[in-house]
Formats: structure tokens, C-alpha cells, sequence
């Protein structure tokens, strides 16, 4: 019993050989044997077809193995290309180039969004220094033009201390105002150029609001203004107390300075149910032109009704820029009269007093 290989006399292979067969030999009893088997030459021929399939299928896979490993080098390598190329053009001077993106979502397109953003960050950060440089050039040759001629008139006219004094008093207060603009443009500098919640932390926005309301109403009362506070107890935000407070205070000063004695300022912060903030600061005042209300948040800029009061023109600038550093957003409205200034954070619904 076992497995045997037999050859069949009575068959022949195609060269005339007797054929083999492979079989399997059963033992049945009484002397009894069984022999199962095949013809070697069908095993070898399933054999053969075997191998050479197998064959087949290891030299197709290597081949596209090859292929698609090649084609894919060259989509990653073009990708590659096309990154290099637009930090060539940016290198050239060209800023508004941009990383393309496939929408693919693969790992080259999230470096493309990753580095775009960057460049969006770096221009932004460029257009705001270009613009500091120009508003400073443009908008402070006036007040060193005064300044200027403050003191050759001194020099040319002045014959006794008195004068002297008097001359020497009005340069430093015209030197005082360009030292309060320099830091009022550094700040929007700063702010413009922090990164969002850098260094944020869980702000009371109910304590600022009344501190800064009871910071400004002696101020206001020796005005002749009423200043009043209508705030939601315990709404917080992540943010930058600091800053927030320097905003909160810039819109009240906004206000006091632009609006006639017997005027009212309110600040007003409420929040919705799920604990998300609203602040704002309106008057009764004389408000502004319709003009002039989309270029208040530019730096320098003063509205007609304005130009006869103190300023500088940077207030709502700052305001504006920490808002947009902290995801907020600053609304001005002309009110039913006054002007009213609204910040609202993230996720603030429309319904803001």
C-alpha cells in the first residue's frame, strides 16, 4: 500500500515510451489491492500550466509594478516641481502665487493648503507693514510740518523768554501727539502681527465692560455726559484681557470725544444661550456721514464731522484689529441718532443691541 509509479505497457507515450501512470495502492482485504491513479504526462501538463501562469503573473505584476511606480514618481516629482516653482516666483517678488491644490486630500495637498495659508499669513503681514510705511509717510508729514515751522518761527520771531517758552510749550505738545501716534501705530502693529490666540486665557468680558464704564463715567459726568452699562453677568471669552479692555475703552473714548455734552453713551453686552458674546458701545449723538462709515476703521482717516475734534484717527483701527486677532468681527451702524459700534464674537447670533 502506498503511493507507485506503474508503467503501462499497453499505452505509449507520443516518443513510443510505455506510458506511467502515478497511483495510489489501497489495501481492501482477502488479498485484495486497489491501485487509484493518472497519467503522469496530464499531472505534468497541469504542472507546466501552473508554472507558466505563475510565471506570467509575477513577470504583469513586476511589470506594472514598474510602470505605476514610474508614473507615480513623475505625478510626485511634477507635484514637487510645482511647489519649487511657485516658491521661485515668490523668491522673484511675485506674492500672490499660490501652492496648487488638487483637492486630492493626499499628504501633498495638505503640505499645499499648510504652506498657503503660511503665504497668506506673510502677505498679510506685508500688505500691513506697506500700509503702515505709507499711512506714516503720508499722514505725519503734516504734524512735523507744524512742528517745523513752530520752531522756525520761534527762531525767526521770538525776542524774549516769554515767547521762547510759549514756542518750546506748543513744539512739545505737537512732539506729545506724533509719540501718542507712533505708539498708537506700533500697537495696531503688534496686533495685526500676534499670532491668534497666542497666549489667549479665559476672559471675564462682564468685568471689563464694567471696568471700563467705571473707569470713563467721572470723565464723561465732567463732560456732561451719561454714561450707563447694561451688562449680562459671567459671559467669558478666550482672548487677551489687555486688549480687549484697550477696545472696549477705545469705542467709549470714540464716543465721549465725537458726541456733545448732554449726550448718552451705553454699553451693552449680552449673550446668547450657549454663553457666546456681544458687546456694544452706541450714543446719541450727531452719528457719521453714510460716506464716511466704511472707511472708519482706516488708519488716519477722520470723518467730515470730525475734523474739528482731537484724534488722531487710529482708535477704531485697534478695535478693529483685535477683534480680527480674537475671530470677531466690529460692525458700525448709524443708529436712530449716534453711531453704534458692535463687536461680535465668535459664533454671536444677529440679535446685538
Amino acid at each position: 500500500p502506498g503511493w507507485i509509479t506503474l508503467k503501462v505497457p499497453e499505452a505509449t507515450e507520443d516518443d513510443g515510451q510505455p506510458e506511467r501512470v502515478r497511483a495510489e495502492v489501497i489495501e481492501l482485504g482477502g488479498g485484495l489491492l486497489l491501485a487509484v491513479g493518472d497519467d503522469l504526462r496530464r499531472i505534468g501538463e497541469v504542472e507546466e500550466a501552473v508554472t507558466t501562469a505563475f510565471l506570467w503573473t509575477v513577470g504583469l505584476a513586476a511589470l506594472l509594478g514598474i510602470g505605476g511606480g514610474v508614473v507615480l514618481s513623475r505625478a510626485f516629482l511634477a507635484r514637487v516641481d510645482a511647489i519649487a516653482s511657485t516658491a521661485e516666483a515668490i523668491i522673484e517678488g511675485d506674492l500672490g502665487r499660490r501652492v496648487p491644490v488638487r483637492g486630492t486630500g493626499d499628504d501633498l495637498d495638505r503640505l499645499a493648503g499648510t504652506l498657503n495659508r503660511m503665504l497668506d499669513r506673510i502677505g498679510a503681514l506685508m500688505d500691513s507693514l506697506h500700509q503702515v510705511s505709507s499711512d506714516v509717510a503720508h499722514d505725519l508729514r503734516t504734524p512735523l510740518s507744524r512742528l517745523y515751522q513752530r520752531l522756525e518761527d520761534a527762531r525767526a520771531h521770538a525776542r524774549s523768554v516769554p515767547e521762547y517758552e510759549a514756542a518750546v510749550d506748543a513744539a512739545v505738545r505737537e512732539a506729545e501727539g506724533l509719540l501718542d501716534t507712533f505708539a498708537a501705530l506700533l500697537r495696531i502693529a503688534q496686533v495685526e502681527g500676534a499670532s491668534p490666540r497666542a497666549g489667549f486665557k479665559e476672559v471675564d468680558l462682564s468685568a471689563v465692560a464694567e471696568a471700563v464704564a467705571d473707569a470713563y463715567r467721572p470723565d464723561a459726568e465732567e463732560a456732561g455726559h451719561r454714561l450707563s452699562a447694561e451688562v449680562a453677568p459671567g459671559v467669558a471669552i478666550d482672548g487677551d484681557q489687555e486688549l480687549l479692555t484697550q477696545a472696549v475703552a477705545n469705542l467709549v473714548e470714540n464716543a465721549l470725544r465725537h458726541t456733545p455734552s448732554g449726550s448718552h453713551i451705553g454699553i451693552h453686552l449680552v449673550r446668547d444661550s450657549a454663553g457666546r458674546a456681544c458687546l456694544t458701545v452706541d450714543d446719541d449723538g450727531p452719528g457719521v456721514d453714510s460716506d464716511d462709515l466704511p472707511r472708519l476703521v482706516h488708519r488716519f482717516y477722520r470723518g467730515e464731522r470730525s475734523r474739528t475734534t482731537p484724534g488722531n484717527g487710529l482708535g477704531l483701527s485697534l478695535v478693529a484689529a483685535v477683534a480680527e486677532l480674537h475671530g470677531a468681527a466690529l460692525h458700525l451702524e448709524i443708529g436712530a441718532p449716534g453711531l453704534r459700534a458692535t463687536l461680535r464674537f465668535p459664533g454671536a447670533g444677529a440679535r446685538c443691541r
